[in-house]
């Protein structure tokens, strides 16, 4: 599956001014479990590699550069357990690449707020890592005009200057806090 999305870092204020304009289709609390190995390897290739929890299920998810710069290639296969470790061969691996084996580095816990429209989704997320907590918004598409028309929309609402508060993503902030406190 191939994910195309625009993120947009937030305030507090601005969460909640968001998360008060619509009326939300569904909330959804998941916890995602980041992997790497030590030497930090599938981040410099700019691979995620994390199990995602859900009511006590586990799914596996890697995400590979994408053609666009907002969009990634996300695999995703169920797991039964938490693992600690993740051998090479255990990974998605669909270009067949030299993975190392991965160890379970930390959690960051997302409460997302979910509200579809036709072409594309918000996602308003408040994340918790390390004793941070952070807000999101993304806006994840199959059709990129409808997308750029309701962060338009929201950034207009919200008062964010386009394109002054694009993030990266979860991963990327996980990783440099990781990295701050080790």
């Amino acid at each position: 599956m191939i994910e195309n999305e625009f993120k947009i870092m937030l305030t507090s204020s601005q969460y909640e001014k968001l998360l008060a304009l619509y009326d939300w289709d569904k909330t959804v609390v998941q916890t995602n479990h980041y992997y790497d190995s030590e030497d930090m390897l599938l981040s410099e290739m700019h691979i995620t590699c994390r199990v995602r929890e859900i009511d006590g299920a586990y799914f596996l998810q890697m995400k590979f550069p994408g053609a666009a710069e907002f969009s990634r290639e996300e695999l995703e296969r169920p797991l039964k357990a938490l693992p600690e470790v993740l051998c090479a061969d255990e990974l998605l691996n669909p270009r067949g690449q030299a993975l190392p084996d991965v160890r379970r580095l930390g959690a960051l816990t997302t409460t997302r707020s979910v509200k579809r429209f036709d072409g594309a989704e918000i996602d308003l997320d408040r994340s918790e890592y390390f004793g941070k907590t952070d807000c999101e918004l993304e806006i994840e598409f199959t059709d990129e005009a409808a997308a750029r028309r309701l962060l338009a929309e929201i950034t207009e609402k919200l008062n964010i200057k386009p394109n002054s508060e694009v993030c990266t993503g979860k991963i990327r902030r996980f990783l440099e806090e990781y990295t701050r406190q080790k």
